[in-house]
């Protein structure tokens, strides 16, 4: 791949290690390490988060473990009994809510969130939600120069749910409707025919049917795709295509995170972005608990980078390479 190239508009410069100490902040993590389905991947946040924490050492730190979501109360009681000042977690989206219209103390949680937190309240969403990724490449594709992106789905849950994502952000920057293609039951002249249309793809598909959609198409369209097309051994199908990924995978030498442990054990990309997730966790709840003025809090380097707008999304953009580019 080309060296990986930021999509944010020019971050401010942070340092690898928040600035002094941070006197009375003292950071909670509530994660469901104790969950059946999620314990694993909770084990990987936290290690990332453990990881930042150590790099950094500004920043007292306590932890509690889930189950589920019932356990969202009492791990909430755990830390502020703990001292907490700080909240950060958890990692489900039924926890996240839950969390949200509860806590008093600010808090980051760790999924999207449906609905507004209550008013007044300081809670800040991070998300590392596939559709997200979408979004971006929407952007991305029109500040390309795109006119008529073509939207290649199937029928699985994942690629409609890109392909919305895109097909709405698209629409809200451009005013117009991108065409799409299903590709479950495409014929060679349905497909023609787009493509004679069609001035760049997005192939809102997973891992193997992108590459399989891929080598339908012909190599000099921009084709663009997320990060699931981003695997260790990328078939030559996959050449030239443009995907969009974490800094932690893009750019590991990155200066505000190369202080920062990688993985004790080897990871497959996917748990690496949960690393990833954790590290920043740690990063922007220790920001935000600091900070008196949030919205000008930017960091970057692990998945993604990382901005406070307005309302309580925390705004992610990832960095852009090029398949099989020297």
């Amino acid at each position: 791949m080309v060296p990986a190239t930021s999509a944010a508009a020019n971050p401010a410069p942070i340092p690898a290690k928040l600035p002094g100490k941070a006197k009375g902040v003292h950071l909670g993590l509530m994660l469901p390490v104790g969950s059946s389905q999620l314990g694993e991947a909770a084990q990987v946040v936290k290690a990332g988060f453990d990881a930042a924490a150590a790099a950094d050492g500004s920043v007292e730190t306590s932890f509690a473990a889930l189950r589920d979501e019932n356990d969202t109360t009492a791990a909430y009681q755990q830390l502020v009994a703990n001292g907490a000042t700080f909240i950060v977690g958890p990692l489900t989206r039924q926890g996240a809510a839950k969390l949200a219209a509860s806590s008093k103390l600010p808090t980051l949680v760790l999924n999207a969130l449906d609905k507004p937190p209550p008013a007044g309240s300081k809670v800040w969403s991070l998300s590392v939600t596939i559709e997200t990724e979408a979004q971006q490449i929407a952007r991305m594709m029109r500040d390309d120069g795109s006119q008529q992106p073509l939207i290649l789905f199937d029928n699985d849950n994942l690629s409609q749910r890109l392909r919305q994502a895109f097909a709405d952000e698209w629409r809200n920057r451009t005013g117009k409707s991108a065409r799409e293609l299903n590709v479950s039951a495409l014929t060679t002249d349905q497909l023609d025919i787009e493509l004679r249309i069609a001035d760049a793809a997005f192939l809102a598909l997973d891992t193997k049917e992108t590459e399989a959609t891929r080598a339908l198409l012909n190599p000099a369209l921009p084709a663009y795709a997320t990060s699931l097309a981003n695997v260790r051994n990328p078939g030559p199908a996959l050449s030239g295509l443009r995907v969009i990924d974490m800094p932690w995978l893009l750019i590991p030498n990155h200066p505000e995170t190369r202080l920062i442990a990688r993985p004790a054990n080897p990871l497959n990309k996917a748990t690496e972005r949960l690393y990833a997730l954790g590290v920043d966790a740690y990063r922007l709840g220790a920001a935000l608990a600091s900070s008196k003025n949030p919205s000008q809090i930017r960091l970057g380097g692990g998945s993604g980078d990382l901005r406070i707008g307005k309302g309580w999304v925390v705004q992610r953009d990832l960095p852009g390479s090029v398949i099989g580019a020297q």
